[in-house]
């Protein structure tokens, strides 16, 4: 058997050095061990524990009940990922991004909400049958009721929601907010955000009595507290048939804020949302409806695909809506629907009660 000529090598060899890197879909492949070791080292405490100061691996291993080996490993991946330094077994410190917010205790910690996100692990296994068969994934996570067993999913975020919501109302031509009702409050950062840009508002945080707690103590932190109360939800009725009520009566607010909640329990619960909502409302007064919509063609998405995808993963009903389908949900509830404006995935749309 004769060898292979140097040309015969080279065609054979070109078709392989000529494709595309396949690095990003490595990457991409093994993206769920990166997830994994984020979600490890938050559930063993080891940012908080470097947070303290520097640690060796095995005083580290020590304080966190930990075997040392297995540990060094972990803090290696992590410093591949950027979120511990040192790169030996003597000093290892944290990153600026980890320092910030993962850290418990922190005022921007945000490991209850990457905690909460990887609870979604198993789900997220069934995708294949799912889009073989279609329809939602099911699982309480869209589920108003459930709000109060997701703490880090609707208050575990407030770090990063709090700036979007200062700068919105900062942006938006509103009106004095007056008597405010926060629906479904979750951390209070829109509650909060309101109160800042007038010193005469008045903020009911409603929500799962579970929540109320993280609004209060936000609430605290911003020093508006005195002008809060904090109302316990009952969202235990089926919201897509209208069963669920606020406690308060027609027309006794200026100001409504549906945040975050439509997405999760989809388009026929958004429906009676914004209906009760705008019963609610005296005339005149300003609804607004925050909330991941999905934008028109050739502006960009982010990652609204994603969310769309989880939202049919982990959720009965929840779904990405276009913003003209809440302007008409406005429209049939006596609301008149004004100004929007997008800030990343956020986009607020306010209404006029008619």
């Amino acid at each position: 058997m004769t060898a292979p000529t140097a040309a015969a090598e080279s065609r054979a060899l070109t078709p392989y050095e000529d494709a595309p890197d396949p690095g990003p879909l490595l990457a991409l492949n093994f993206g769920f061990a990166r997830a994994r070791v984020l979600g490890t080292a938050v559930d063993l405490g080891v940012f908080t524990g470097l947070g303290r100061g520097p640690r060796g691996t095995r005083g580290l291993a020590a304080e966190l009940g930990c075997d040392s080996a297995a540990l060094r490993a972990l803090l290696a991946a992590l410093e591949e990922l950027g979120l511990v330094a040192g790169g030996d077994d003597e000093s290892w410190t944290l990153t600026e991004a980890s320092r910030a917010y993962l850290v418990g205790g922190g005022r921007g910690y945000l490991g209850d909400h990457f905690t909460d996100v990887l609870e979604e692990w198993e789900q997220w296994s069934g995708l294949t049958e799912l889009v073989r068969r279609g329809g939602h994934g099911g699982g309480e996570l869209g589920l108003p009721e459930a709000r109060g067993r997701y703490p880090g999913m609707f208050c575990g975020i407030f770090p990063v929601a709090v700036r979007t919501a200062f700068r919105v109302v900062r942006e938006l031509s509103l009106p004095a907010a007056g008597r405010v009702l926060d629906f479904a409050a979750g951390s209070g950062e829109w509650g909060i955000a309101l109160a800042a840009a007038d010193p005469e508002a008045r903020v009911v945080a409603h929500d799962d009595p579970e929540l109320l707690g993280a609004a209060r103590g936000r609430a605290e932190e911003f020093g508006v507290a005195e002008r809060f109360r904090f109302v316990p939800a009952d969202f235990s009725g089926d919201v897509a048939k209208g069963a669920v009520k606020a406690p308060f009566p027609d027309g006794c607010f200026d100001t409504v804020v549906l945040a975050h909640l439509g997405r999760f329990a989809g388009p026929a619960a958004t429906e009676r949302l914004v209906g009760e909502c705008a019963r609610l409302l005296c005339p005149g007064g300003t609804l607004l409806v925050v909330d991941v919509m999905r934008q028109e063609p050739g502006r960009p998405a982010l990652h609204r695909p994603m969310i769309a995808l989880s939202l049919l993963v982990n959720t009965e009903a929840g779904a990405v809506q276009e913003e003209s389908a809440y302007r008409a949900v406005m429209q049939k509830y006596g609301v008149t629907a004004k100004e929007s404006v997008t800030h990343g995935l956020i986009t607020v749309l306010t209404g006029e009660r008619r």
